[in-house]
């Protein structure tokens, strides 16, 4: 990671408003999306991407308002959305996590969608002093905060924000908004295919045409976005499922898949692999070798 790390200090950024009160600061480079609520007693931050960006990060939000960052959630572990905790932690700002999440932070991890970058265990100061299992409320003025986990999704330890008053969400790596860039699903962390598309079609059941998603990483998304992002995720699953009852070697399975969903990019066969072990798991539950 820290060959990352190096590189991290050219990523410019920006802030964008989505509404009064409602930012989020856009990389443009390896770095999630953060969201910025301006409370009425302080700034609530969804993510804080990099320690050597927390500078940066606090000249943007006072672009903006006077008021300090006082509360920072942390959607999952992975250092492009957590390594902030590095700074803000010591500087004695409280963040909420999964329970999934703060464990993961605390222990080292290799992370194989990130080439197995090495993510070191973090400092007692810069894990979450707040975990919750299942869900969670925040209280901000008149606004609602709520904090959903969604189990074996991008990870085992996702968590979605629903700013209810505003019906504004910011989603984490559950959905990303990279022009039908197929997501990082961190299968030794519990992720899972199946519980991506699951959390994509709860969302999508209770949400709205005006609703605005904040994904982990592309710009803002409306519900038209997030209904692309689950057919594509569906089809690619769907397509795997039907070949892998057909008896059909990997290799075919990768091609087909490719064409049928006219993805191309870098990172399409392992992520079509990574289905195809998901699957695996599904339909043959007992492990046993398949002929």
């Amino acid at each position: 990671m820290d060959s990352l790390a190096s590189k991290i200090g050219d990523i410019k950024e920006e802030i964008i408003k989505i509404q009064e009160n409602y930012y989020v600061i856009i990389p443009y480079g390896i770095a999630g999306n953060i969201g910025v609520f301006i409370g009425e007693t302080g700034v609530i931050l969804v993510d804080d991407q990099w320690s050597v960006l927390s500078r940066r990060i606090k000249e943007l939000i006072s672009t903006i308002t006077s008021k300090p960052i006082k509360t920072i959630i942390n959607t999952h572990y992975h250092f492009d959305h957590t390594h902030g905790n590095l700074t803000f932690g010591p500087e004695g700002i409280s963040i909420i996590s999964h329970n999934n999440a703060r464990t993961r932070m605390s222990e080292r991890q290799v992370i194989p969608t990130y080439r197995n970058v090495v993510q070191k265990p973090y400092p007692a100061e810069a894990l979450p002093t707040i975990t919750f299992t299942d869900k969670s409320e925040l209280h901000e003025g008149t606004e609602t905060i709520e904090l959903v986990h969604f189990k074996e999704a991008h990870t085992d330890g996702d968590i979605i924000i629903h700013f209810k008053n505003a019906d504004i969400y910011h989603t984490g790596d559950v959905f990303v908004n990279i022009g039908g860039w197929l997501p990082h699903i961190d299968e030794k962390a519990g992720g899972s295919i199946y519980g991506v598309i699951d959390a994509t079609n709860k969302l999508l059941s209770q949400t709205s045409e005006t609703t605005k998603f904040i994904p982990g990483h592309g710009p803002v998304a409306t519900r038209k976005e997030m209904q692309e992002y689950r057919n594509l995720l569906t089809s690619v699953r769907d397509n795997v499922v039907k070949l892998y009852r057909e008896k059909t070697k990997l290799e075919d399975i990768i091609k087909d898949t490719l064409v049928k969903t006219h993805y191309e990019k870098e990172g399409g066969e392992k992520f079509i692999a990574q289905v195809y072990r998901d699957v695996g798991k599904r339909e043959n539950p007992s492990g046993s070798t398949r002929k």
